[in-house]
């Protein structure tokens, strides 16, 4: 019986991370550097530009600390401004090293090799879970952290217009038994001031006004007003609150303490005003199941459901930009290939920011908002893939090239 035995050399096997992973994945990440920190120079501009001469304006910012502090209000500006482009930076890095790639004839050689493509989407696979995960570090850790830097500093336009000292004048808040007017002391603790409370009936109309100097929060729902008063409809007919009869005239009662019952959370108090991207990760959390006006829990459950699906979402991008560039940049780059492949690639961009918005305005589920961008782009991937390896006559398996052995 004859046996195969190698002489003088030894199987040669394709390897999921192997020399050709590590070659594509360094191209990967030293493009989307390049596009990334040409993004992050028109984006720091644009925004850093009107505040310089904010900043020149204040004595204790200006004059030979100006350039310190607008180089420190750049680096804090950086997980604000660069989170929302990190997808479509991963996406155009990818098409950028794969277009380079396809000129150089380095794809073809890898064909030749006999590489399934299952095989070269390892490296956009990797890319996007590095970005992904960097992509949830800038956009849930430190964007909230530096944005509260800048608000605790009062640094910059967004530190000026979010700083929590003051309170922005009096807020109308929206009560489940009626409607408030108060001034907030942001905290910790929140505190309110000068503080107008209307109550309603169960049939909409006014039953009871309550006026006090502060009022402070005891817990389940239970508020201490201070040094104030209140007045409230007793007789019959409270839908009738003009009267000019002396005996159904009404009076105001003062107080120095009463405890009232407000369906107020503290918490979303404390962070009125803020958007849901500024919010603590442990905040976001308890927020979104508060119970609080409907619109602010849409915004802060959507962006829950975003900060969860960024990174499936950026992974999904950079593997669209492989597969894209594998099925229409298989011997050459053509420049209505290239512009279908970057439009495409705009255009998931573009849907996953406006079904953010409609999910935070609540015009469709959180969860929809979302995760839905994603679900589409893998199956948009899994069908390109498909192709291709219909095309090359591979169905589902991952070939390996041949292996070298000499006959006896």
């Amino acid at each position: 019986m004859t046996s195969l035995k190698p002489r003088g050399g030894r199987p040669i096997y394709l390897s999921t991370l192997g020399v050709h992973t590590r070659y594509m994945l360094s191209a990967y990440l030293r493009h989307i550097l390049m596009v990334s920190g040409a993004l992050m120079t028109i984006a720091l501009t644009i925004d850093l530009w009107p505040q310089v001469a904010q900043l020149s304006a204040d004595p204790a910012r200006g004059g030979p600390l100006l350039i310190w502090n607008v180089a420190r209000l750049a680096v804090l500006r950086l997980p604000d401004l660069f989170p929302p482009l990190l997808p479509f930076a991963t996406f155009l890095g990818v098409v950028w090293s794969e277009s380079a790639f396809t000129e150089s004839r380095e794809r073809l050689l890898i064909w030749n090799s006999g590489r399934s493509p299952l095989l070269c989407l390892v490296p956009a696979a990797l890319t996007g879970m590095l970005m992904g995960t960097s992509l949830f570090i800038l956009d849930g850790l430190l964007r909230p952290a530096a944005i509260h830097l800048q608000m605790s500093e009062v640094l910059g336009r967004e530190g000026i217009r979010l700083d929590r000292s003051l309170s922005g004048g009096n807020h109308w808040i929206a009560l489940p038994d009626g409607v408030m007017r108060a001034q907030i002391e942001y905290g910790p603790p929140v505190r309110l001031h000068n503080v107008t409370i209307y109550k309603l009936d169960r049939e909409g109309h006014l039953a009871e006004v309550n006026t006090a100097a502060t009022a402070s929060v005891l817990g389940d729902n239970q508020w201490l007003l201070e040094k104030g008063r209140y007045w409230r409809a007793d007789f019959e007919n409270r839908g009738d609150v003009l009267t000019t009869g002396e005996t159904d005239r009404e009076v105001e009662i003062p107080f120095e303490q009463r405890t009232v019952s407000l369906s107020l959370d503290p918490l979303w108090l404390h962070n009125k005003g803020l958007s849901p991207q500024y919010l603590w990760w442990s905040d976001l959390r308890t927020l979104t199941g508060a119970e609080i006006m409907s619109r602010d829990v849409s915004g802060y459950r959507t962006r829950l459901q975003a900060l969860l699906s960024g990174p499936f979402f950026t992974c999904a991008m950079a593997l669209l930009g492989a597969v894209l560039s594998m099925l229409y940049f298989t011997y050459q780059t053509r420049w209505r290939a290239l512009v279908g492949v970057l439009l495409t690639g705009y255009l998931a961009h573009f849907a996953y920011k406006a079904l953010y918005l409609m999910g935070e305005f609540g015009s469709i589920p959180s969860i929809v908002a979302g995760w839905l961008p994603t679900l589409l782009l893998i199956l948009g991937v899994v069908g390109v893939v498909l192709t291709i390896q219909k095309r090359r006559g591979l169905g589902l398996r991952m070939r390996e090239t041949p292996k070298f052995a000499d006959e006896a």
